[in-house]
């Protein structure tokens, strides 16, 4: 699937915006029920995760294997996360095709000192406000290898959680397949955002390396950005996913002053081609995105 660069110098009339905002909803996140089977890699199902935690700034990047892991504590939670303040699942059903629970538990000790900023209207004074919140709350987990992991989320991120009016559907499938953390985290971002009535959102560069999770100190040139984490993410979310996504720079001078974010859903044959892809091994996948 080819997908527009990111090297062209674009205009602000560059899209039609067909609507300035979405009629506000009724619903809320926790509204919506997460269904199917997403902690298994090998069967469907629908995610979702509330607004607040896509557009999060990560204070500790996370990697690709403990962004899924809290996706799958966020699903196994959510259907309850309004009236059950203690989430417990099995280990062995977080550990995918590993035989152990080594990787499981050095991921558990990260989420536990995780940090992020989230961008959210205070439920006290109805104000927008950044809050610096761990991710995970206290847990427990039993020591042998079929035991129960038993884990709460803190009590200021589940009242941020719980008056979030937008979300992301996040089909587990595809988050499994996808093979970079940065693909992952650019594939949330549009599932947050496809069902809007805007086309594109403007980013400047700082904001979008944050979104996609790009550790402080990593990748500062724009250059490398682009080259190791914007195309490749680019290039895995257009071949695997439900919509096709273009990245573009908004120049001032040789100045990469925003990036702008379209989407556009598939058409039927291009479904075909990203489930058809998804079913096939991952062996040879980078040639066929290029051939």
């Amino acid at each position: 699937m080819n997908s527009r660069t990111i090297d062209t110098t674009i205009h602000s009339d560059g899209f039609e915006e067909i609507e300035k905002a979405k009629l506000p909803s009724r619903l809320r996140a926790t509204d919506m029920k997460v269904t199917g089977e997403p902690l298994d890699p090998t069967n469907i199902g629908r995610i979702i995760k509330p607004r607040e935690l896509v557009d999060i700034i990560e204070l500790t990047p996370l990697n690709r294997s403990e962004t899924i892991l809290y996706n799958q504590l966020l699903a196994n939670a959510w259907n309850n996360i309004r009236t059950q303040p203690i989430h417990k699942v099995l280990k062995a059903s977080l550990r995918g095709t590993h035989e152990s629970n080594d990787r499981l538990e050095l991921a558990f000790d990260k989420l536990m000192g995780a940090w992020a900023k989230i961008r959210a209207r205070d439920p006290q004074t109805n104000e927008m406000a950044t809050f610096r919140v761990h991710l995970l709350g206290t847990n427990k987990e039993e020591d042998r290898d079929d035991g129960y992991f038993y884990y709460t989320f803190p009590p200021d991120l589940l009242a941020v959680i719980q008056q979030s009016k937008a979300w992301a559907t996040i089909k587990s499938h595809i988050m499994y397949a996808l093979r970079s953390k940065y693909s992952i985290r650019l594939y949330e971002m549009v599932e947050r955002r496809i069902g809007l009535m805007k086309q594109y959102e403007d980013f400047s560069v700082d904001e979008f390396r944050a979104m996609l999770g790009v550790p402080e100190g990593k990748l500062d040139r724009f250059a490398d950005f682009n080259k190791h984490c914007l195309k490749p993410a680019l290039a895995e979310v257009n071949q695997l996913t439900d919509f096709t996504v273009e990245v573009m720079a908004i120049k001032k001078g040789r100045t990469v002053e925003k990036l702008r974010l379209a989407w556009f859903k598939k058409s039927p044959a291009q479904l075909r081609a990203a489930h058809d892809e998804r079913e096939k091994s991952r062996i040879g996948r980078q040639a066929r995105w290029h051939g």
